[in-house]
């Protein structure tokens, strides 16, 4: 019985699994090498994902440290800033919420928007009535409270609203959520360790591999869409000036948090140059399907691509209606293409994704 090269490998589990379009089937001879939708999946995982959770753990346990000095005085600068970055960090890891992320749903627990100061409030009240000495709620008593009191808007509301409260029970409350911050952080690292290890041990699964690639396809179509519907274009149009408008408007970050974002969906995109070698580098979207012999494609999506690039860079809610919305075109032209053109060509069904809704 003859063996199969790994190149060759790949290809059959790729057309095997539906992840290649019936006319790849004849592919022709292409400028950089084939990649495969495993290889594209297990570099997305070590050069993406692994990364971007590391930082966001990093980053969770040092707003965790800082609040355990307090929220209040001198300790108030130092804590909004470790807020910052681990609010910026843990954009960057969930932007394109796959493996881990949509298996715990952590978006849930870590950014439930808008957040309920009167559920906050009534949480810090409690802990006020509790025997000496005070500390910080356990993951038991922030699980009974409930997402809307919780994560890094509740964090937000605390660190900058005037209306919060600022006494030692707020700020035992606020470290309380920095530390369930910390410890989901480091659950989803671990995850994606776990699932990097299991890959290196067992042979791919067929219908695994499908469910994966397919799961990313539709995450990433949903972080344009996110950014482009929720974050920016309906806040924009309803010419909200509360807590249900901008993104991280209380800390005056949402262009911050836009960025993030964005770098993290174009970093995913934008094909890199030089091409990586198979198994060496991260493989974007728009590389792989030029692996495929999909250059036309291929060279839409990177041109689409700097297109929303161009038109995101720097952008503020405070920027005329007018740079506002060639933004937001931009990323519909994005999201068109990927839904119309780049899923079909992949054979992926496009449906509901974690990034919709409220």
């Amino acid at each position: 019985m003859s063996v199969l090269s790994p190149d060759r490998r790949q290809l059959m589990l790729a057309l095997g699994a539906g992840l290649l379009a019936p006319r790849l089937q004849a592919a022709p001879v292409v400028a950089v090498p084939f990649y495969g939708a495993q290889v594209m999946l297990a570099m997305q995982r070590r050069h993406a994902w692994l990364p971007a959770a590391r930082q966001w753990r990093v980053a969770a346990q040092g707003l965790a440290q800082q609040l355990e000095q307090g929220c209040t005085g001198a300790a108030r600068a130092p804590a909004r800033q470790a807020w910052i970055r681990t609010m910026q960090a843990w954009t960057r890891a969930s932007a394109v919420s796959t493996g881990a992320l949509l298996q715990r749903r952590s978006s849930r627990s870590i950014d439930f928007q808008p957040t309920r100061p009167r559920l906050i409030e009534q949480a810090i009240a409690q802990l006020r009535e509790q025997p000496a000495p005070l500390r910080a709620p356990d993951a038991a008593r922030l699980e009974r409270t409930g997402s809307p009191a919780r994560g890094l808007p509740a964090l937000e509301w605390l660190l900058w609203s005037r209306e919060a409260p600022t006494d030692a029970a707020a700020c035992a409350w606020a470290a309380g959520l920095a530390q369930e911050l910390a410890r989901e952080a480091a659950a989803i690292e671990a995850d994606w360790l776990a699932q990097e290890a299991r890959d290196a041990e067992s042979e791919t699964d067929e219908e695994d591999l499908r469910t994966r690639f397919a799961e990313f396809v539709n995450q990433w179509l949903g972080a344009i869409e996110l950014l482009r519907w929720a974050e920016i274009e309906r806040p924009w149009r309803a010419g909200r000036d509360d807590k249900t408008g901008w993104p991280r408007q209380t800390s005056g970050t949402t262009a911050s948090a836009w960025q993030a974002r964005w770098e993290a969906i174009r970093t995913l995109t934008l094909s890199p140059t030089p091409a990586p070698a198979p198994g060496e580098g991260l493989v974007p979207m728009a590389l792989y399907l030029r692996s495929l012999g999909l250059m036309p494609l291929s060279d839409r999506l990177d041109a689409v691509t700097r297109q929303a690039d161009a038109a995101l860079h720097g952008l503020q809610p405070t920027a005329p209606a007018a740079r506002l919305q060639a933004a937001t075109r931009a990323l519909a032209r994005l999201k068109g293409l990927v839904e119309n053109e780049v899923a079909a060509a992949l054979q992926v069904n496009i449906g509901f994704s974690d990034a919709d809704g409220d």
